[in-house]
């Protein structure tokens, strides 16, 4: 029988380091940040619900270098949306952005009061989102745009449909 030190002896030296947890891999590293939510670690979530009036462009700058860590999530720059990084981890973007409503798309929309069916809905659509936000979410303006398009090139020529094309296409490059 050999005297004890305290140490249970079954377990050798390391056997602490063994059973401690280990470092989660990984994690997030952003470079410049403007919005979003951003999580990491064990059951990490993010979320985003913003509501965003004008449009989240790039800076004329490129984004910073950032190196990714082993297993994790570089981003140069972020203006939204969400990131989560980890073991459980959930990322999730209920995000809106609005353009916001100029004069030159008021005169667009304007212009597609006259046409029929679906286009002049979600042109109405898009009046009543102006009314109420100040902007139009960026997913009627492409729908508009496409629906406006199709309309100007089945009559061809430099209808309503088409200068309206045009403007709400210019606004969303």
């Amino acid at each position: 029988m050999s005297i004890g030190t305290g140490e249970d002896e079954d377990r050798g030296p390391d056997a602490d380091e063994a059973r401690a947890p280990a470092e989660p891999p990984g994690g997030i590293v952003i470079g410049e940040f403007a919005g979003g939510a951003v999580a990491a670690g064990e059951r990490a979530t993010a979320e985003d619900s913003s509501r965003t009036l004008g449009a989240r462009g790039a800076d004329a700058f490129p984004p910073p270098v950032v190196a990714p860590l082993p297993g994790g999530i570089a981003i140069g720059r972020m203006t939204g949306g969400a990131a989560a990084s980890g073991p459980g981890a959930q990322a999730t973007s209920h995000s809106e952005q609005f353009i916001e409503a100029t004069p030159q798309l008021i005169e667009a929309l304007a212009l597609l009061r006259d046409e029929t069916g679906e286009l002049r809905a979600e042109a109405a659509l898009a009046e009543r989102e102006i009314r109420a936000n100040g902007g139009v979410e960026q997913g009627l303006l492409r729908r508009l745009a496409a629906l406006a398009g199709r309309a100007a090139g089945s009559v061809g020529g430099q209808t309503a449909a088409a200068v309206a094309a045009e403007t709400i296409t210019g606004m969303l490059t």
